[in-house]
């Protein structure tokens, strides 16, 4: 398994063999498609920021997730995904400055069921002939993956927040998905002190926009994370609050969005006992 963040979608794994981390950019990171039209070719785009050319490799896999959030290469079966990406080109070489576009496109050959069907497309770069000859040169490669999340039928987000945690540091969600596609939390959040708690018709976090100027006992607020969580399965989610640990008092967390079909519109009360280590 290996460690994946929403947005997902995004994965990066670091080889040692140049004196300076890679400069890339992938983008999109996450491609929503419907199977229910014909195919159509779609694209991703990698940059290359660094001052050297990038020799890159692209492979497709399927791939799962686990409550925490880690990626792992899914089982092949009847209905995977990545066998029906079509890759062009699948290798190439970026010039420093300059971009590559990839495009693809999904042709099934077999009637995908109803629901989500996912597939990773893998951008790895591989060591050039100087890399190779220079054996003692410090040289970080990347592998980068944008997710595809391709959707047969109508898509049904239907979530459930089974459960919060709260301690000095952090709420923790526990999420479930009963629906056939991913889902994230929208929405915002705010943390007060108590007793500056407003009442239902004051300040929410769904006004909390950059603009806002935090009213004495506001300690933080900001965008609910949206990690995914995949159809039948559950989720751990952290929430950070931000700076340190909270000091020993009674705190009320506000939350407000959505999770799905699911509306989220509640506030949390909670307490620091004691004195908090850092």
């Amino acid at each position: 398994m290996i460690p994946f963040r929403r947005a997902a979608a995004l994965a990066l794994a670091l080889a040692f063999s140049a004196s300076a981390f890679p400069q890339v950019a992938l983008s999109p990171q996450i491609a929503d498609i419907s199977l229910d039209a014909p195919a159509q070719t779609q694209s991703f785009r990698l940059s290359n920021q660094a001052k050297l050319p990038m020799h890159v490799v692209v492979s497709v896999q399927n791939w799962t997730m686990d409550i925490d959030g880690r990626v792992g290469v899914a089982p092949a079966t009847e209905q995977s995904l990545a066998p029906w990406v079509e890759i062009n080109p699948t290798s190439f070489t970026v010039e420093p400055g300059q971009s590559q576009v990839v495009r693809y496109a999904i042709r099934p050959a077999v009637k995908l069921e109803p629901g989500e069907h996912r597939a990773m497309v893998f951008f790895t770069e591989q060591p050039s002939p100087d890399d190779q000859a220079k054996p003692t040169t410090l040289r970080a490669y990347f592998k980068l993956g944008a997710a595809i999340y391709a959707h047969v039928g109508p898509v049904q987000e239907n979530g459930e927040v089974v459960s919060l945690r709260t301690d000095a540091r952090a709420a923790t969600f526990t999420l479930h998905n009963s629906g056939n596609a991913t889902t994230r939390m929208r929405g915002q959040f705010a943390l007060w002190q108590q007793q500056a708690h407003p009442s239902a018709n004051a300040v929410t976090p769904a006004q909390l926009d950059k603009d806002f100027k935090p009213p004495a006992g506001l300690i933080a607020y900001g965008r609910l994370p949206q990690d995914a969580v995949l159809p039948g399965a559950d989720r751990h989610v952290t929430l950070d609050f931000d700076g340190k640990p909270l000091p020993a008092g009674h705190y009320v967390l506000a939350l407000q969005g959505t999770l799905g079909a699911t509306v989220i519109d509640r506030s949390v009360r909670f307490d620091v006992p004691g004195t908090v280590r850092h």
